[in-house]
């Protein structure tokens, strides 16, 4: 989302030889002035800190008799050198130094005096950012089972769809009553994009959206504007009911608290769609609640950065206390109303509107009554509410699976390079330790689970998902989540192993016993949250009113969400793939099902390796809501 950035503290312990030579009579300029961002920030000691945020600078005033001078460095785009010293009081003698080292930084540059900045005529207007939608007609998700084998060559039952598809992604490809897309640029899954007519402008808000190359989308703006009245009293029902089911939110906002909320916003309009009993035909949604879910969506992307993306700042804890001002600072020096694609189009005065709405209780004035269709989305908003729950927390069991395979990876490389070893000159056995060596190092580069802390701290935040999400749908009582998937020693571990180890031996030529018990404990574990998850499915399906899915769910359906992103998107191979194709296996494991044979010998070519590219923009994903 931004390149890691370079912090420069000030005052800066400069000596007089290292002023740069700067005189009080020249002229700086602090190019694209209005891009900067200042927050202050109480210290741990009890003092306090002021930053500043340009591009990938971050600087820091930790001295509050610089504090007037940050401040005033951004409140113009050219200043004489020596007014700098009036900002805040100082001496020439004081802010000399500072202004040479953000000269020297590459934040303030030098202009000739009489020179004015130039100016760009511009009419704000944009080309699309994106090509035109690759899908001509509406699809939804009602015959999932044909979609998904259009979209992957791999049929999957509706019954499996939160499992696949999370619950707050479900709605993106559906078309509201004005012939929009829930997602609009950002559909879900990228090749059902549609291409519907869109005015693309230069962003003009301050901060750090300003006149950036990325355009917003003010047709999307426009329908919110109209609606905005709606919106925000549809917010007020779900927050009451969340604090209800949810009573201990009530002593203060935490950033999962927050998660849950803005995805229990998204089921206020994603319910109406996949009810059984009468559900909303596909381009009949109300523009309200279409649009309603945009604006929250943001909300909950800010929350995932901040419990998942551990660039730009560290993550916290779910249970870390978040107000509505913390949200948007963090939201706007991090990054998050930044896409691949756009800018977020809401100005702030309409984002603190919202945050204060539907974090802190604002009340709304009633200027005029709900639709019909809108009094009827209230009307179900406690299904809709135990919907966002339970497809949420079926979404914390499924992603579970991908740091246990990224710390599987770990485990697995230098066990193989230990059987090199003893193997000696069985070149089989190099190829592996390779090719598993090469794997760790892309997930070390590439992936937001390259290091233990940072599995350690998704699976901590997974565990706690369910776990609320579970009390917030009612459920009397749940087993943690990490009780349920500890592996559990019994007989059937090492028969798993002793009949793995043949299957080795002919392959390789020789067979290692602690790599085939790490392989065998990587499938047991991976099954046992295929079990939960499909428990917490059928959950999902009771609510809705759908069929139980006839075909059990299995580990080759896990890895269909990110064959929906894209091959782009593709930073780690499902590892049970690649076992099968490394070590010549043919692995079927579902919730009831582990066996493992050798690949069957037949006339049709091998299955592909899995590509592997880098993500977009730069060698590791920075979109928090389309990672592992």
């Amino acid at each position: 989302m931004h390149a890691e950035s370079a912090t420069a503290r000030c005052p800066f312990q400069a000596t007089p030889s290292q002023d740069g030579g700067l005189r009080a009579d020249e002229w700086l300029a602090l190019p694209q002035h209005r891009r900067a961002v200042v927050q202050t920030f109480d210290l741990p000691d009890g003092g306090r800190e002021l930053r500043l945020f340009y591009g990938d600078k971050e600087i820091s005033f930790d001295d509050p008799a610089f504090f007037a001078f940050g401040e005033g460095l951004v409140a113009q785009a050219r200043f004489r050198a020596g007014d700098a010293a009036q900002w805040g009081g100082q001496r020439w003698a004081d802010v000399q130094p500072l202004l040479a080292e953000l000269i020297e930084q590459g934040i303030l540059q030098r202009v000739d005096a009489g020179a004015d900045a130039p100016r760009v005529p511009r009419d704000g207007a944009r080309p699309a950012p994106l090509p035109p939608g690759p899908n001509p007609t509406a699809r939804g998700w009602s015959d999932s089972e044909a979609l998904l084998a259009e979209l992957t060559g791999r049929p999957l039952e509706t019954g499996w769809l939160e499992l696949v598809v999370p619950v707050f992604r479900v709605a993106h490809m559906a078309l509201d009553a004005d012939g929009r897309q829930v997602g609009e640029a950002n559909v879900f899954p990228p090749a059902m994009r549609m291409d519907v007519p869109t005015n693309w402008r230069e962003c003009i808000y301050p901060g750090t959206r300003h006149q950036i190359e990325r355009p917003m989308n003010v047709t999307a703006l426009k329908a919110m504007r109209q609606h905005w009245n709606s919106m925000m009293r549809l917010l007020q029902p779900v927050r009451a009911a969340y604090l209800r089911r949810c009573p201990q939110a009530r002593r203060g906002w935490t950033v999962g608290h927050l998660e849950r909320l803005a995805t229990a916003v998204l089921g206020l309009a994603t319910w109406p769609l996949v009810r059984a009993n009468a559900p909303v035909a596909n381009g009949e949604l109300h523009p309200a609640l279409s649009s309603l879910f945009r604006v929250t969506d943001g909300l909950r992307m800010t929350m995932h950065q901040m419990l998942f993306v551990p660039i730009g700042e560290p993550t916290v804890p779910a249970d870390t206390p978040m107000t509505s001002a913390q949200v948007l600072d963090y939201a706007e020096r991090n990054y998050s109303f930044h896409s691949e694609h756009g800018v977020c189009a809401g100005p702030r005065s309409m984002v603190e509107e919202f945050l204060a709405v539907l974090i802190d209780g604002r009340p709304v004035a009633a200027e005029a009554a709900l639709d019909d269709d809108l009094l009827a989305a209230l009307a179900d908003l406690e299904p809709a509410f135990d919907y966002a729950m339970l497809g949420l927390k079926a979404h914390a069991v499924v992603f579970s699976v991908w740091p246990l395979m990224a710390r599987r990876y770990e485990a697995l490389a230098p066990l193989a390079a230990a059987w090199q070893q003893r193997a000696g000159a069985e070149p089989a056995v190099g190829e592996l330790a390779e090719r598993l060596r090469e794997r760790v190092a892309r997930i070390r580069s590439a992936t937001y689970l390259a290091q233990e802390s940072w599995r350690a701290d998704r699976e901590a935040v997974y565990a706690d998902m369910y776990a609320q999400c579970a009390a917030g749908a009612h459920e009397a009582s749940v087993v943690p989540l990490p009780e349920q998937v500890a592996a559990r020693r019994d007989r059937r571990d090492g028969e798993l192993v002793r009949r793995l180890l043949p299957l080795l031996r002919a392959r390789f030529g020789s067979a290692d016993t602690d790599f085939a018990v790490a392989v065998v404990d990587f499938l047991l574990q991976e099954q046992a949250l295929l079990r939960v998850a499909a428990a917490a499915q059928a959950q999902v399906n009771t609510l809705v009113g759908r069929a139980a899915p006839k075909r059990a769910f299995d580990a080759r359906d896990v890895d269909l969400h990110v064959q929906l992103q894209g091959s782009a998107r593709r930073t780690m191979p499902d590892l049970v793939a690649e076992l099968e194709q490394s070590l010549g296996l043919r692995i079927e494991l579902d919730t009831e099902r582990l066996e493992i044979q050798p690949e069957p010998t037949t006339t049709q070519p091998a299955a592909a390796s899995p590509e592997i590219r880098p993500a977009e923009g730069g060698p590791i994903p920075v979109h928090p809501a389309r990672t592992h």
